[in-house]
């Protein structure tokens, strides 16, 4: 009567790998949704608060240089000064850009991840249940056999 419980064990082992499945797939979703608000708050929030503080410490720097009583014209100090500092802004702007794309990619990467997890689960499951169901086979021909040679029904 073993097979019996080998197969109850195989329908357990299938429930199990299709719940530990949808979990998986339920925390790959959360994980994708996290990575476009995270998007989303650095395109709406952070990176137009860059730009805005990087604007006001530009127009802070030239109206002191104006300030200094310094031509503020092509090829003097001043404009040099200015030239470099935009430069250097543009490239913090570049590496926030790089850095906030290089997250959301990396969550994103992650909820792929976890939803493979979840296959290879469900797919346990399902090798499993198929190990459960050849061993129920394996009762039923053995309990068939010890009964054929006693003459009379052997429950193992």
């Amino acid at each position: 009567m073993s097979f019996i419980g080998n197969i109850a064990a195989a329908q357990s082992a299938k429930a199990i790998g299709k719940y530990n499945a949808s979990v998986a797939y339920q925390e790959a979703q959360y994980e994708r949704k996290k990575a476009a608000i995270k998007e989303k708050v650095y395109n709406t929030v952070e990176r137009p608060r860059l730009i805005d503080q990087q604007d006001q410490q530009y127009a802070n720097f030239f109206v002191s240089s104006l300030r200094s009583g310094a031509e503020f014209r092509e090829g003097t100090t001043p404009f040099l000064v200015a030239l470099k500092n935009k430069q250097l802004q543009s490239f913090d702007l570049a590496v926030a850009d790089y850095n906030s794309k290089l997250a959301v990619t990396d969550q994103i990467n992650q909820s792929l991840l976890i939803e493979a997890r979840g296959r290879g689960e469900e797919f346990k499951g399902k090798m499993m249940a198929r190990a459960e169901y050849a061993k129920a086979a394996g009762s039923l021909l053995t309990m068939g056999s010890a009964s054929k040679d006693a003459g009379r029904l052997v429950i193992t």
